[in-house]
């Protein structure tokens, strides 16, 4: 082993605290899970990852202020992530990857997350009929036709 791999070895990984500032930007973070809240824009997000699976979400303050990295399974986090609106979903297992944009804005709602992408972006007509069919998706399926409905009303 040279000389470079051994200090190499010896040294500890750099490790992001679990709460921490940036700016107008406070996180917090654990194992599978990411959380922010933006004071510029009042705004809670997070985003919940597990092997192949990479969720964005919109939360509230009481499900951010309950996230914990201490005494808080990946488990319990995921659980608490999942109650809030879902901006976006990306798939890559053995049943094919995809991307599922369920809020068209999700990058602008979560500027901060590294957005995982396969590249295969269903299109918007598939994720309605998503949105429709799967019932954990109903707080999208009013947004979504409010959102729709506008655009058919400003185009003659």
């Amino acid at each position: 082993m040279s000389k470079v791999s051994k200090k190499k070895k010896k040294e500890k990984p750099t490790e992001v605290p679990s709460e921490y500032t940036e700016g107008t930007l406070r996180f917090k973070s654990g194992a599978g899970w990411k959380a922010c809240y933006d004071s510029e824009r009042e705004l809670y997000t997070a985003e919940a990852y597990l092997a192949g699976y990479y969720d964005l979400y919109e939360i509230n303050e009481e499900i951010f202020q309950k996230l914990k990295k201490k005494g808080m399974t990946r488990r319990d986090a995921h659980e608490l992530i999942i109650t809030g609106r879902h901006l976006y979903k990306s798939v890559s297992d053995k049943g094919g990857s995809y991307d599922i944009a369920l809020d068209e804005n999700y990058a602008s709602l979560c500027p901060w997350a590294d957005v995982q992408k396969t590249g295969k972006m269903w299109e918007p007509e598939l994720t309605d009929l998503a949105v429709a069919v799967f019932d954990s998706e109903k707080s999208n399926r009013e947004q979504r036709l409010n959102k729709q409905n506008s655009k058919d009303d400003t185009n003659p």
